[in-house]
């Protein structure tokens, strides 16, 4: 019998990575202002599964407060969903924004990876969302504070722009959670 394993190059790399993000991850939760100054030059499918493992992870914590068993699975099938959309869709607000407003282009990728950073606040803080609904706000505050950060660091945007910029969509996704939490409430009265 041989004692044979598999030690190709391609292997190791994935392996590799994972620590490498893991690392970043926990030295951007201990200085998240810093290390949002400088993002990592991650490939697509990396950033992807960074954002689907977070938004995951985010929802099934948040389904464990209080347990859920539908909660869970949402979070192991919806969260990642809404995660990779609404990181989209926030990366092509901005990517647009500077096209028109800023008149040049930015990377996309870029984008995304600030968006996803800057989104850890909320996934963090979601979890007690169940308990404590305002919590949401919290968490995108810090999000918004970190796009401040991060658009004027890594895209030379000018501060006070930055700051209405983030102030702006603040603004909508409060709108949003109170239009939510007066629907929630007239739904708990009818039922």
């Amino acid at each position: 019998m041989s004692d044979y394993r598999d030690v190709t190059p391609q292997n190791q790399p994935h392996f590799e990575t994972a620590k490498e993000v893991v690392r970043y991850i926990i030295n951007y939760l201990r200085h998240p202002i810093e290390k949002i100054k400088t993002l990592p030059e991650w490939n697509w499918p990396v950033l992807i599964i960074t954002l689907i493992v977070l938004s995951m992870a985010s929802g099934v914590l948040t389904g464990l407060v209080p347990p859920n068993f539908f909660r869970i699975m949402g979070g192991f099938i919806i969260s990642p969903i809404v995660g990779v959309v609404t990181t989209f869709i926030g990366s092509l607000f901005i990517y647009y924004y500077f096209q028109v407003y800023e008149k040049r282009t930015c990377s996309l990728r870029k984008i995304f990876t600030l968006v996803l950073f800057a989104n850890i606040p909320f996934f963090v803080f979601q979890v007690g969302s169940e308990m404590i609904p305002p919590i949401t706000l919290v968490g995108f505050a810090f999000t918004a504070l970190l796009m401040a950060v991060g658009l004027t660091e890594n895209f030379q945007m000018e501060k006070r722009r930055s700051i209405r910029l983030v102030t702006i969509l603040f603004a909508i996704v409060f709108i949003l959670w109170l239009w939510n939490r007066i629907d929630i409430s007239r739904l708990e009265r009818l039922g």
